[in-house]
């Protein structure tokens, strides 16, 4: 990434958003957005591992198709000449630019790190512990790009990414916590991590690619659209692989899904701009470990005004509660974590 791409205007489509007045580090404001949408839809998750779906493959194939939805919305913003320079028929044959290739296999990746996500879930129905040490793409996406693609960061930014680690393995300190923990969830989310550390990675190269091409902003829209349409086509692959029809169960549950997926989209949106204009991925990687954060606060505030309103009080408070174990260690996790994000910025 080069220093001009820190100064970027992040829009939808020309001089929509000005973001120039937070200097240099606005990536760092668009990075945090990200994990608060999700944490949202982490909550909405909790509730439909508790009595929505059957398994994992109903989970990835919801959330899958829904990315459809960022595919019909962004083509009002792109330029069609600017399209049709890296994707049309050339000399009677289909043609697509190499990155945008790149783009849907990154969404495809995505979408796979999904269904070990919901596999987690299902094994312990705690998102918040799923967070933390879904956190470990901090440490797995500089070992990529460095494996792969030479990257060298900065020492602070490695110091940074190591206490941002520490604080993710201080869930060893609660008893309750480290029973979770059995090596089959470990290996879950193991998969979990890697696919969605490959994912961000191979993003970072669309877009980074797409840039030197001289598209600016209208290269990120692009990306971001096969990026979308990778992701869709990822919940198509798990309806054959589980011989599944989700006919059903999205028309009745589609009004809560597109709105736990336009979240969804929010924060996607949110965390592929800031690949695109962050001085790393790896840095982006970091600010995303704030999810657990959030899903807590969020939680705590589902209990609270539950007792308020007119609501199945006992199944809110057995599948929220559980976001609440350990809830000391988890929040001292962040703290240790923010001053790794601290660090990098």
């Amino acid at each position: 990434m080069t220093q001009s791409q820190f100064y970027y205007r992040l829009r939808l489509n020309s001089n929509l958003i000005d973001m120039e007045m937070f200097g240099e580090n606005y990536w760092l404001l668009i990075s945090i957005m990200a994990p608060m949408f999700w944490a949202m839809v982490n909550i909405i998750d909790v509730y439909f591992v508790d009595g929505v779906y059957a398994d994992e493959l109903d989970g990835t194939i919801i959330f899958g198709l829904f990315q459809i939805i960022p595919s019909m919305l962004l083509p009002f913003f792109i330029k069609t000449d600017v399209l049709a320079k890296l994707v049309g028929f050339q000399a009677g044959h289909f043609s697509i630019d190499s990155s945008l290739a790149l783009a849907l296999l990154g969404g495809f990746l995505f979408t796979s790190a999904f269904f070990f996500y919901f596999k987690a879930l299902f094994n312990q129905n705690d998102v918040a512990l799923l967070q933390v040490l879904w956190n470990l793409a901090v440490v797995i996406v500089p070992i990529v790009m460095f494996v792969f693609l030479g990257e060298r960061l900065p020492l602070y930014g490695y110091i940074g990414m190591i206490i941002t680690l520490f604080g993710a393995t201080l869930i060893s300190f609660s008893e309750k916590l480290k029973t979770k923990c059995s090596s089959k969830y470990i290996a879950i989310m193991m998969g979990a991590v890697l696919l969605l550390s490959l994912s961000m990675v191979t993003e970072e190269r669309v877009y980074s690619s797409l840039n030197h091409m001289g598209y600016g902003n209208q290269g990120f829209l692009i990306g971001f659209l096969f990026f979308s349409i990778g992701s869709f086509l990822g919940g198509l692959f798990f309806i054959f692989y589980g011989k599944r029809n989700p006919t059903s169960l999205i028309i009745k549950y589609y009004k809560i899904f597109f709105v736990a997926e336009g979240l969804t989209f929010l924060g996607t949106l949110a965390s592929q701009r800031a690949i695109d204009v962050s001085p790393s991925v790896s840095y982006v990687a970091t600010v995303e470990t704030f999810v657990p954060v959030f899903v807590l606060v969020f939680s705590l505030l589902i209990i609270v005004i539950s007792k308020f309103i007119k609501a199945n009080k006992e199944m809110i408070g057995r599948i929220y509660n559980e976001q609440l174990d350990g809830v000391w260690v988890k929040i001292f996790a962040t703290i240790i974590m923010a001053v790794g994000v601290y660090i990098i910025s």
